[in-house]
């Protein structure tokens, strides 16, 4: 088999695949490399780690069908080292020889015949605003939990509610809410988030992305132009998260979120040595920040702030308010205070659909 294809489109193609396979120890060869299966001039490749799969094609030259599996680490390395234009496939018995003028690399074949290929999708599915999309997640998604020994933290939970969605991701310590219309058409579901990242890396900017579900499957599936995306979703019960929203609130204060941005990062070259513990007094017309460390008044910075209620201190880790400050797009930030101990929900100015919740840490005065 040789054919012929565009050296870009390849290696979007396979970087995008790569980002889908297995990296778990003791993965099978297999899970860890791409499927290419070349028919009627397009090159197909799967990538997959049994919970989700990737499926891709670009146009090629070759109209015959041939099937391989390769490791993709080399590969990509290799393609992305090449000049744009095209690039030459040939496959041999035992290896991919990859070529360009007179650059040749040789990459050698896996067995595939008990490759998983993703399940049929059945229907049309619905067509929901990508863009939209995009942005909501990436509102909520750096709340939900690293850890995988707790699978529904891991994910972002999607719960359908009399027309209205919620859009919920916790860790235990943060929770992230993005409350709406349900425009979308969305079903309840809990969707793994470490997908949803990868998902929307690949889906910014386009306007329509096909939605469907697989019923017997328990997987939901997307699709992008000629990216397919499949997922299966995540069982088991969420936290009953409004449980943790705060019903009432003593104080509020109204902030800058740049001048905040840059004195948190003043104070954590301090509260680094400190576990990263940033204590917040709020009170009238302004806003101190100092690390967890007795002593005087070295080591803080002020900011002027708007505030109503009463005077309080708060103790926040840094790295969870600088992850909410960097990812919001508005130039103001509401705070909203009950006690030091309980929840404190912040809000932006101008997105009334949208609150993030951070458990405060709890000190010694």
């Amino acid at each position: 088999m040789q054919l012929t294809t565009n050296k870009e489109k390849l290696f979007r193609a396979l970087v995008q695949s790569s980002h889908f396979t297995s990296s778990r120890i003791g993965a099978t060869a297999g899970l860890q490399g791409l499927l290419l299966i070349n028919t009627k001039g397009k090159l197909h490749i799967y990538s997959t780690n049994l919970n989700t799969f990737f499926h891709t094609t670009i146009e090629t030259s070759l109209q015959e069908e041939v099937r391989l599996l390769l490791d993709h680490h080399k590969v990509v390395e290799f393609v992305t080292l090449l000049n744009n234009g095209e690039v030459v496939l040939l496959a041999e018995k035992d290896k991919l020889v990859i070529s360009q003028g007179k650059t040749k690399g040789a990459f050698p074949l896996l067995p595939n015949a008990d490759f998983p290929t993703p399940p049929k999708v059945e229907g049309e599915g619905q067509i929901i605003n990508g863009e939209k999309f995009e942005k909501i997640i990436s509102l909520v998604l750096f709340s939900a939990s690293r850890d995988t020994s707790r699978p529904v933290l891991s994910g972002i939970n999607f719960v359908e509610k009399e027309g209205f969605m919620d859009i919920v991701a916790t860790d235990g310590f943060r929770l992230s809410l993005f409350h709406m219309k349900n425009e979308l058409k969305i079903r309840s579901m809990l969707i793994p988030a470490d997908f949803l990242l990868e998902l929307t890396r690949n889906i910014k900017g386009k306007r329509e992305v096909t939605m469907n579900y697989l019923d017997k499957e328990k997987m939901v599936y997307f699709k992008a132009e000629n990216d397919e995306y499949y997922t299966r979703l995540i069982e088991g019960e969420f936290p009953p998260y409004e449980r943790v929203i705060p019903t009432e609130k003593k104080s509020t204060a109204t902030v800058d979120k740049e001048g905040l941005i840059r004195n948190i990062k003043l104070i954590s070259v301090f509260a680094r040595d400190f576990s990263s513990i940033v204590i917040c007094h709020f009170k009238k017309g302004e806003l101190v920040l100092s690390p967890k460390i007795e002593g005087g008044a070295e080591n803080t910075t002020t900011q002027e702030v708007e505030f109503e209620g009463e005077e309080m201190r708060v103790a926040f880790n840094f790295k969870f308010l600088l992850e909410f400050l960097n990812t919001i797009n508005e130039d103001k930030i509401i705070i909203e205070l009950l006690r030091p101990d309980a929840p404190v929900v912040l809000k932006t100015v101008k997105d009334k659909d949208y609150l993030h919740i951070i458990m405060p840490v709890r000190i010694q005065e």
